[in-house]
């Protein structure tokens, strides 16, 4: 992405206080001119990703709203009988998107994740909730951010792209804005998500978390000697050393609510000893009245993680117990139009063969599990609940979807198809893709013609989107979205 369609908030990042914080991450330029009806995307990255705006590739420029060529402008506007006025129209056509970065813990659980989410793009205190805080021993506060998009709301509402656990973490933010979780000045509402589009997002759970370590037969630990349990005491040592120009410079992952850093622990011993001399010694900044802050030592953390031996953590999230156990609270809104596109690389082949411990039928289902995309399963993909799908409540497509931006050759005579202008909101748009990994359509940007055809495709679905409008008294009927 070019460095000139961001700006980075610069809040001083040298100490941890409660008037000043990490910033959320980078946006492009307010002074760029945002069109009425062009609504805001974000993006949300999955497992262990940076959070840095290049990850995603040159997203400003193709996700520009304009004609991408006037041949084929002027076919639309001669079939609508405009074809006087197409000119001035085409030119009018441009309008800039745009593009909003958030940076949760890229191992944090899927609630904490959409919290911070949440508070990043509002402003404001991270507040995980006290019930949450106190069941998994983390502080219930976190960092303080200025916020991305403070206006976000109903009437304003976001779009939403998710890779991988960003497209669960999505799916959980929406979940949580339905809920009380959140102060009530804040006016949380499901409606606030315009749209919640997902990559090879494990809906259903994904069986690699286990060859990470995860253990099937005891939910929510962690082999010891496995390679998720040695890169979960690696993360705790680069926490524990906590560098702030390495975290700005690479990774971040945003778990200051464990504590887990020296200069917490020894603000902890501190305040043991002095705080009750002479209140001018309480040295934590971040803690708020009332709260009482457990730190984690190194050597605890290395001989049994109290953030990884739990289930408030990303790879537990992507466990197919727990993908099972969110799905069963969670439903789809009316107002918030629903994406995923499920890859594949491999045909049918049994993953494992300890299968038995998975909350799923091993006759009836276990079968549609073995399709994947080198990481997630097909089948996990395509939507959360059942296997069962009907015309209420999933559409399925193969291939890529055929927009209008995707014809190449401007000679060529192309018909609209009329059934690309029909969205339902509420119910789940499902686009199969073959030949596709894990990472082969985003985050890390290749430049190949799949990745083109997928952005220069979700840019066009967002432009429809933006002209859609609902009759709000009549919510419940998706047939009153229509086109303008």
């Amino acid at each position: 992405m070019p460095p000139e369609f961001f700006v980075y908030d610069s809040h001083d990042q040298s100490e941890f206080s409660n008037k000043s914080s990490y910033s959320a991450s980078y946006t492009n330029d307010a002074n760029i001119n945002e069109e009425k009806n062009s609504i805001p995307v974000v993006f949300v990255e999955g497992f262990l990703g940076p959070g840095k705006p290049f990850y995603w590739g040159t997203l400003q420029s193709l996700l520009s709203s304009s004609c991408e060529n006037q041949h084929y402008h002027q076919k639309i506007c001669k079939q609508n009988n405009n074809a006087n006025e197409d000119k001035n129209e085409w030119k009018s056509c441009h309008k800039v998107r745009r593009c909003i970065f958030v940076s949760p813990g890229c191992g944090s659980s899927v609630h904490d994740r959409a919290v911070e989410i949440f508070y990043q793009i509002k402003g404001g205190r991270v507040d995980y909730g006290e019930e949450h805080a106190r069941q998994y021993g983390h502080s219930r506060y976190g960092r303080e951010y200025p916020g991305l998009y403070p206006e976000w709301s109903v009437s304003k509402p976001l779009h939403f792209l998710g890779h991988s656990l960003g497209g669960i973490t999505i799916w959980k933010l929406q979940q949580l804005l339905a809920s009380d979780i959140f102060p009530s000045y804040y006016e949380p509402h499901p409606d606030m998500v315009r749209s919640l589009t997902a990559v090879s997002a494990p809906f259903k759970g994904s069986q690699g978390v286990y060859i990470l370590g995860s253990c099937t037969e005891n939910v929510g630990s962690v082999r010891p000697f496995s390679f998720g349990a040695w890169l979960s005491r690696l993360v705790h040592i680069y926490e524990y050393l906590d560098i702030k120009w390495l975290k700005n410079s690479t990774y971040d992952f945003n778990c200051d609510h464990w504590n887990l850093s020296l200069t917490k622990n020894l603000k902890s011993l501190w305040n043991e000893y002095f705080r009750g001399k002479d209140d001018s010694y309480d040295l934590d900044c971040q803690k708020l009245e009332g709260e009482k802050e457990k730190t984690y030592g190194l050597l605890q953390c290395l001989m049994k993680s109290p953030w990884m031996y739990c289930k408030d953590n990303a790879p537990y999230d992507m466990t197919i117990h727990a993908m099972n156990d969110l799905n069963k609270n969670s439903r789809t809104f009316t107002n918030t139009f629903y994406r995923t596109y499920a890859t594949s690389i491999v045909s049918s082949f049994k993953f494992s063969s300890k299968t038995t411990e998975f909350p799923i039928d091993p006759e009836l289902e276990l079968p549609n599990w073995y399709e994947n995309d080198g990481v997630c399963p097909k089948i996990s993909q395509m939507h959360p609940g059942g296997f069962e799908c009907n015309d209420g409540m999933c559409k399925h497509h193969k291939g890529f979807p055929n927009h209008i931006t995707d014809i190449r050759d401007p000679e060529v005579d192309n018909d609209i198809i009329e059934d690309n202008l029909k969205y339902e909101p509420g119910i789940w748009d499902v686009w199969e893709i073959n030949g596709i990994s894990h990472f082969g359509l985003i985050p890390v940007w290749y430049g190949t013609k799949e990745q083109d055809l997928f952005f220069r495709g979700y840019k066009e679905y967002l432009d429809r989107l933006d002209k859609l409008k609902v009759d709000k008294k009549l919510v419940n009927d998706s047939s009153n979205y229509q086109i303008k």
